[in-house]
């Protein structure tokens, strides 16, 4: 019993060590653009008493562009500079902005030990705890100051939650995930299935009423508060916003931008845009948005053939490690809801343990390279590192990111022969089993 006890608090000690981390870190390492540029400055604009200021056009680098969960913590951090009389830039805000993101890195522990115990029995959810508290993936993106963590504890969460046969928590808690990214929506597909092929037409009935249900309470306060077309924008206008092939995601497209860089001689201010002709007539973002439909239909089709536990978890990670090496447009952060899921397939699967193992340290170096190249150029903050600090030369850091995208592109592949080889041994023994 003791050593039960201990082995259930030792992700718990790993996730606070994490958080703790984080926090001393918060004011020293941050994404300058979105921390200050874009973020902070929304911040701002709420006045601390109005989330619909956040969607004030002008008041940052950009327009915000985030749905409508993100900007009432972005309000809270700046009631709760204005009450301490802190500076605009400085520990106390850069550490609330950086907190949901933490807190939600912590969450994944409970998420796992409790709520997987029953789909994956105890000693796996234990596992699982352990490898989601341990990955530098989501504690490098708590540095960064996104919300990428958020989004993808809320992901697993409603797959944890339907796998439970807790249809209208799954939807509620896919509803929130969508009120915070549009990112989450990529894996409605595989929750869909999920969903129908355990509980039917009812239970995909019943998340679907959830989800926008929560969506719905979550976007109401913006709509009546004149923010409605801002919150719409951030949904329908977030495809083509930066028209790349890759916005700094060391992928299959960023290998190929290196390639025609260093092999063919082209001009890297021309060879970025996906708007261009790649092959028989269809533009780049063409190819890679059919090869991602082509992925995800090939996702459908096995999950809904072999809807078990260990299937959902190997088909959403590739899913959405698909979505991170296909499409063009793709950030740098989108890989972690895939590393999110990877932890919880890591505990179930040996070739997806190493495949957690690979993504980890994948999302770690694309997140970090990019992170430190973005950070302030003059410290804001007593301490804090620079850009300078790491100022080595552009095609260093370039062909860096290629090495890293060649290894993501034989990681995808190596993921998805283990996937295949797992799933031909489980039919074999299917098919050997002799009824009772």
């Amino acid at each position: 019993m003791a050593e039960a006890a201990d082995a259930a608090r030792k992700p718990y000690a790993i996730a606070g060590a994490f958080l703790l981390l984080g926090l001393l870190t918060a004011p020293l390492v941050y994404h300058h653009y979105d921390v200050v540029d874009c973020f902070l400055a929304w911040s701002r604009a709420s006045e601390g008493t109005r989330p619909a200021g956040v969607y004030t056009a002008g008041a940052g680098a950009d327009d915000c562009d985030y749905p409508p969960l993100v900007p009432y913590w972005l309000t809270a951090v700046e009631a709760a500079r204005r009450a301490a009389g802190a500076p605009e830039v400085g520990v106390l805000t850069l550490a609330l902005l950086k907190l949901p993101n933490l807190l939600a890195a912590a969450a994944g522990v409970p998420l796992c030990l409790l709520g997987l115990r029953g789909p994956l029995g105890a000693g796996a959810a234990r596992g699982a705890a352990v490898l989601f508290a341990s990955s530098p993936a989501l504690l490098v993106n708590g540095m960064w100051g996104q919300f990428d963590v958020v989004v993808a504890v809320l992901m697993l969460g409603a797959f944890v939650a339907a796998l439970r046969d807790r249809n209208a928590l799954a939807g509620a808690t896919m509803g929130l995930a969508l009120a915070t990214k549009l990112l989450a929506v990529v894996a409605v597909p595989l929750l869909a299935v999920t969903l129908y092929r355990r509980g039917g037409l009812m239970a995909l009935a019943k998340a679907a009423a959830a989800g926008t249900l929560a969506l719905g309470v979550v976007a109401a306060p913006m709509v009546l508060g004149g923010a409605g077309p801002a919150v719409l924008r951030a949904y329908t206008g977030a495809v083509h916003y930066y028209p790349y092939r890759t916005a700094e995601a060391y992928n299959t497209w960023y290998v190929l931008d290196r390639f025609d860089v260093l092999f063919r001689g082209l001009a890297y201010a021309d060879i970025r845009r996906d708007d261009r002709l790649f092959v028989a007539g269809l533009t780049y973002q063409q190819v890679g948005l059919a090869l991602f439909v082509i992925a995800t239909v090939l996702a459908v089709v096995w999950l809904w053939r072999r809807p078990g536990v260990k299937s959902v978890f190997w088909l959403t990670t590739l899913h959405l490690f698909a979505f991170f090496m296909l499409p063009t447009q793709v950030h740098q952060r989108y890989v972690i809801p895939a590393s999110a899921f990877a932890a919880v397939l890591g505990a179930c699967s040996r070739p997806g343990f190493w495949l957690f193992v690979g993504l980890s340290a994948t999302a770690t170096l694309n997140q970090g390279l990019d992170l430190l190249r973005a950070l302030p150029r003059e410290p804001l903050v007593t301490g804090a590192l620079t850009a300078a600090d790491f100022a080595w030369p552009l095609r260093t850091w370039r062909d860096l990111g290629a090495l890293v995208g060649i290894v993501n592109v034989v990681l995808f592949a190596w993921s998805l022969a283990a996937f295949l080889r797992e799933r031909r041994r489980a039919e074999s023994d299917d098919r050997g089993a002799t009824p009772a």
